[in-house]
């Protein structure tokens, strides 16, 4: 039977250049190793060498990473040295370094703090403190400090330069509050040593007789305030307007004159027909 179509032809497949490579990606790879595509063993071994340094774990410049190489490279090395993809007795502990240097360096405000922790501390250095003992010694407080604070101390030449004057703020803050300090006791006792031999402590509020003086008058007006609240409620249960308070006080003050221990009105209050709150008596 005729075809109810042509026949089509397929073109003649190419021969392979011998020339040509596929590129592919290797796993991580300690930058010492001859470009070998390292094993398993090698990548924990490797982890756990750098294990403070979170951006050799994941093989980063720490200048130029972003956010996508830092997930790309966490989980190319999470395809190798994984628990359930390695049999090594030390999988997980690397694992868990891979998986710390990920939740840390994809955090601005968590790497903007490590980068401080790296510029205080020889992460390549054995037996160094890890990121969270650094935290845990105060560290963590950086994470709190505007971003722009936390890259100036991170950097080697601006982070000298940022804590030296930090330092002399705080100390010129501390030496304008001791000097604000040492002249409000040397007003208090100027005053103190004037009323004393002065008046005997009548015109001072805190000690002696002038104190008594004080509690005596400030439990005539609690009374005073009391009063006046009682004939509020009063008026509003009446259905009348509330009181006055400046008639009241004034009402008030003239039907309970300020009086001294001995049951008399002061002289001064009965020489000029006045009471403590300038009413007239």
């Amino acid at each position: 039977r005729a075809r109810s179509h042509p026949r089509r032809w397929a073109a003649p497949r190419r021969s392979p250049d011998p020339t040509w490579t596929r590129t592919r990606t290797l796993p991580l790879s300690d930058p010492e190793s001859g470009g070998e595509r390292p094993s398993a063993e090698d990548e924990i071994a490797r982890v756990l060498r750098y294990q403070n340094n979170y951006y050799k774990v994941l093989g980063l410049d720490p200048r130029t990473c972003t956010a996508a190489q830092i997930k790309r490279a966490y989980y190319k090395l999470a395809r190798v040295i994984h628990p359930d993809k390695c049999r090594h007795p030390k999988a997980t502990e690397a694992m868990g370094v891979v998986t710390s240097a990920h939740s840390t360096l994809t955090n601005s405000t968590l790497r903007a703090a490590y980068d401080m922790y790296a510029s205080q501390t020889d992460v390549d250095k054995a037996g160094a403190d890890s990121f969270h003992q650094w935290e845990s010694k105060g560290g963590s407080q950086m994470a709190h400090l505007p971003p722009w604070l936390v890259h100036c101390l991170a950097h080697p030449i601006l982070g000298p330069i940022t804590m030296f004057f930090i330092w002399l703020l705080l100390l010129t803050a501390a030496l304008v509050f001791l000097a604000l300090f040492l002249c409000y006791m040397v007003v208090h006792m100027i005053f103190w040593f004037l009323c004393c031999f002065g008046c005997g402590g009548h015109c001072w509020p805190r000690y002696g007789e002038g104190a008594r003086i004080h509690a005596k008058r400030q439990e005539r007006f609690m009374r005073m305030l009391h009063d006046y609240e009682a004939e509020a409620m009063m008026a509003k249960a009446k259905g009348e307007p509330m009181p006055d308070p400046n008639v009241f006080f004034h009402n008030w003050n003239i039907a309970h004159p300020e009086v001294d221990e001995d049951g008399e009105v002061p002289f001064a209050s009965a020489a000029h027909g006045r009471n403590q709150y300038g009413s007239m008596s």
